[in-house]
């Protein structure tokens, strides 16, 4: 559901009722593993495709290289950067516009864009610190 935290990362959309998708970064569990939780791009994972509106609108990493700590901020290998993409998650960081993206929406809109940050369990398990954001609109 696009209007519930469908995403333990960044959501980012334009309208209400509904929602219209334009991107989501997801925040994988570990970058080395193919377990349910891991990015579902991970070569060989057995994670859930994202939901339908996402499609393959989205860009998946984790910070972690084995099983991470909810005590310990991974900040030597920041999300959504395309580096430090080891093992099966590499397979995640081969766009070359990583981390921008280039979307071209389906109709022209004077709606705001929303980003949100989502997680579906309490601080600090599924944090998400942001450092900076830039969205760019032609």
């Amino acid at each position: 559901n696009i209007d519930s935290y469908y995403v333990d990362g960044v959501s980012i959309t334009y309208g209400s009722n509904p929602r219209q998708h334009i991107w989501t970064y997801i925040a994988g569990w570990a970058e080395t593993h193919v377990q349910a939780s891991e990015c579902p791009c991970n070569s060989g994972s057995s994670a859930p495709p994202p939901p339908s509106f996402v499609g393959n609108d989205y860009y998946c990493e984790s910070g972690s290289n084995n099983s991470p700590s909810s005590s310990i901020r991974y900040v030597d290998d920041p999300l959504w950067d395309g580096q430090t993409c080891n093992g099966p998650e590499s397979a995640c960081c081969t766009n070359p516009n990583i981390p921008w993206f280039l979307k071209t929406l389906d109709e022209t809109t004077t709606d705001n864009i929303e980003l949100r940050v989502c997680n579906n369990q309490g601080l600090p398990d599924e944090d998400t610190p942001l450092d900076i954001i830039e969205i760019y609109v032609k």
